[in-house]
């Protein structure tokens, strides 16, 4: 047996609705954003002027090439998998609250993601599940926020012990 097929073997440790307490802080990054991933998102699902050319971005309100805002929200939903613990069954959103972008994400940006845990809701209907409210902050590399969001995720609870 290889080294890769023993890590592949062992067994996860997975967080459950009991393991989220109000106050914990999960941080993942930085993660650099390059002007190529900004053309090439933006060629595909926001194709404006300033987030495609750097001379024509001149003369648009940002004064320079920038980032789609859903772009950010891309980077920051991969920033926020890797600061999460893996939970069991995946992370599965309900849904996004009071997103915003106080300010734009430039080429070469190195974003990070604080994830802090809001409330924890143990469902009445469900008594399987529960729900997590987490405050989302990506930061730039001078710590300023570029995306903040409220995310309400399903999380399962712990089963019965046998």
């Amino acid at each position: 047996m290889t080294a890769k097929n023993t890590e592949q073997n062992k067994k996860r440790e997975y967080f459950y609705l009991e393991d989220f307490t109000p106050g914990r802080v999960f941080k993942a990054g930085p993660l650099t954003v390059t002007a190529e991933e900004i053309k090439a998102y933006a060629a595909l699902y926001d194709p404006q002027y300033f987030h495609l050319d750097e001379e024509a971005a001149k003369d648009s309100v940002f004064g320079r090439l920038v980032a789609s805002g859903w772009h950010t929200a891309a980077l920051s939903m991969r920033l926020f998998v890797s600061a999460c613990p893996d939970v069991y069954g995946g992370m599965i959103g309900r849904t996004i609250e009071n997103i915003n972008w106080p300010r734009p994400v430039y080429p070469e940006d190195a974003l990070s993601i604080e994830a802090e845990v809001k409330e924890v809701i143990p469902s009445k209907s469900k008594p399987h599940l529960g729900v997590v409210k987490m405050r989302n902050r990506t930061l730039n590399q001078h710590g300023e926020p570029v995306q903040i969001y409220d995310v309400v995720m399903f999380v399962p609870k712990k089963p019965a012990s046998p």
